[in-house]
This record gives C-alpha cells, structure tokens and sequence, in this order.
C-alpha cells in the first residue's frame, strides 16, 4: 500500500523534531568546547551571565583583553557591573597581563556614574596582588571622596593590600590617620595576625617619615 501524504508529511515532521532535540544539545556543547573562548565571553557578557562570564574569564587567554575592556563602557550600568565581576576574575588568574584592565579597573572606580559600578570596581581592585602605583593613587583619591560609601570601600582595599604585605606608594601616609583606628581594633581582636603586623609596620614608617 502507498504511504498516504500525511502519513509521509507526519514521519518527516516527526523526524524533524527528533533532530533538533538532539542537535540541539550537541550544538551547543561544541560551541561552548571547541569555540574561542573570546567569544563564548561576548555571548556571556552581551546576555549577562555573570557566573558563566566569571569562569569563562578565569580560563580565557589574552584575546579577552579587548572584550573586557569594550563592555566595561558599555553604556549598560548592569553590563559594566557584570563585566567587572569578569574583569576580576581574569586579573586575579592573570596577573602579569592585566594592566590594561587594572587600568579601566580604576578609571570606572573614580568616574563611572553608577554607585554600584564604582563600588564593586573598588572592591575588584582587590585582585591586584601586586606593587601598583596606579591602585595607590585610585586609592588615595577616593579616600578623599565625599561619599562614605566610596571612602569605606577604598580603605578596606588599602587595608587588605597593606595586610598583605604588598608595597604601597609612601604618598598614601598623608592618609594613615584615617588607618589608625582600625589598627587598634586589629590589635585587640588578634594582635599576632600577619595582616595586622603589616599595618602596623606600615603606620610607624609613616611617623618616623613624619618626624625626619
């Protein structure tokens, strides 16, 4: 018997279905194995998804550097935020490679329009591990800033790096009184820990600067 016309338009609809439920998945597992990893960030970024941006970035090579910084203007607030979480995430996996990002890093730190956007690029700025006189000086502005939001921010980041040991610009001293009160909780809480050694190191270089 014939196949009727339906019943081949039916099998033909049926196996066609069949095919994007399975192609589909595969699809997409290539792209996201075998596709460049700049570009699976553009997607991540242009659709913000911020955890997958995050790792994505962790892993990406230098190529991502361009990408990272044309979305960190986007004229999106959200978009920056997310793309500075991302941005984070490749500094802290790419340190000797970073500068341009630490670069845009601070510029969104002092200038960009959105709170949000500067805080959470103040508090990105953490990923830099190491001897920076650009952070120094993002630092030393914004713990002149009139925002205590802004203030706050940028101390907690001058104390986490001088709390690591990580060298800082000597210009920062104009600004050890505003430390001090939190040495003397430091000291009270856990007087032995590193980090607290370290800023009181810090401090008494400032003074004996001060003195001569």
């Amino acid at each position: 018997m014939k196949p009727s016309k339906f019943y081949l338009k039916y099998n033909r609809s049926g196996l066609g279905c069949l095919l994007l439920i399975i192609g589909t998945p595969v699809a997409l597992f290539l792209f996201w194995h075998l596709a460049p990893s700049s570009w699976i960030l553009r997607l991540e970024l242009q659709n913000q998804l911020e955890r997958m941006a995050y790792d994505t970035s962790c892993s990406a090579g230098p190529e991502a550097i361009p990408l990272l910084q044309e979305y960190l203007a986007h004229q999106n607030a959200n978009t920056r935020f997310i793309t500075v979480s991302a941005t984070g995430a490749y500094i802290g996996s790419h340190q000797e490679s970073s500068q341009p990002l630490i670069t845009a890093i601070c510029n969104l730190a002092l200038h960009d329009k959105s709170l949000k956007v500067r805080l959470h690029a103040i508090s990105t700025l953490r990923q830099v591990f190491n001897t920076s006189t650009e952070v120094d000086h993002t630092v030393l502005e914004l713990m002149n800033h009139q925002s205590e939001a802004i203030r706050f921010e940028a101390r907690e980041l001058l104390l986490i790096r001088i709390g690591r040991g990580i060298e800082v610009s000597t210009e920062l001293c104009t600004i050890r009184e505003q430390l001090k009160p939190a040495l003397e909780t430091a000291e009270i809480a856990d007087p032995d820990n590193c980090a607290v050694k370290n800023l009181k190191t810090f401090l008494e270089k400032c003074d004996m600067a001060q003195e001569q």
